[in-house]
């Protein structure tokens, strides 16, 4: 079976600095894909071209075989790509119910399981806080009011850009459940992050970025053992146990 989403060669410079240097990557229908590096290494400008807010300085993005390199970010959601941003962006004198009936109607010409806010806002846990208003959540359930809202985009692939950041232990093991429901569900994920316990145990397969190139790809373990991974950014004495 063909990839959901193919990359091949994308590269971003912002002036003289390489933000991407031709990366290549696939993503998989079904799976969860975790991409990781240390900061400035290209992953959220990665999910930033992907989904249309930057054009890539060259390469290619398929999804489904159709090529959607540089396509304005309205029409890559439309063909059910959708994103989490590490800051929230809900609208904050709106209600919580409002934010996602907002991204349902975006695109109401898909319904399915996630096109009701309602149906979201029990998913993700917020259903009890749907009448308040946005700027008065605390930052666990701001995380989950992005998530709804991309979920009511009705995507197909789901792009988490850290949704783990700033979350205490408890709050960070809830997410990783649900982004397991989220997957159970049909959506493809990919996810950013840097909680490596999280990432290690909640990813089929995983991506280092390094200065904008991929140095390794594989399962958790493996990505894990690698020589240089260990290298450049988790760490001669990493240990899982210590996140």
């Amino acid at each position: 079976m063909p990839p959901l989403l193919d990359i091949t060669g994308l590269e971003k410079h912002f002036g003289g600095v390489v933000a991407l240097a031709g990366v290549d990557l696939h993503i998989d229908a079904g799976e969860i894909l975790g991409i990781i590096g240390p900061n400035g290494s290209g992953k959220t400008t990665l999910f930033n071209v992907v989904t249309g807010a930057h054009s890539p300085t060259a390469g290619t993005v398929r999804w489904l075989g159709e090529d959607i390199t540089g396509k304005p970010a309205h029409v890559v959601a439309k063909k059910g790509i959708g994103r989490t941003f590490q800051q929230a962006m809900a609208f904050p004198a709106l209600a919580v119910r409002e934010n996602v009936r907002i991204a349902c109607q975006h695109n109401h010409d898909r319904v399915g399981e996630f096109s009701d806010p309602d149906r979201v806002l029990e998913f993700v846990g917020l259903r009890g806080l749907a009448e308040e208003t946005a700027s008065n959540l605390g930052f666990g359930n701001l995380r989950r009011l992005g998530l709804a809202i991309a979920l009511g985009g009705q995507p197909r692939l789901l792009l988490a850009d850290e949704p783990a950041a700033g979350l205490n232990d408890n709050e960070t093991a809830e997410l990783a459940t649900l982004v397991r429901s989220v997957a159970a569900r049909g959506i493809t994920v990919a996810v950013i992050d840097h909680d490596m316990k999280m990432m290690m145990t909640l990813c089929d397969r995983l991506i280092v970025l390094d200065f904008g190139f991929k140095i390794a790809e594989g399962p958790p373990a493996a990505v894990r053992a690698d020589r240089k991974v260990l290298e450049v950014y988790l760490g001669e004495n990493f240990e899982l146990a210590g996140g």
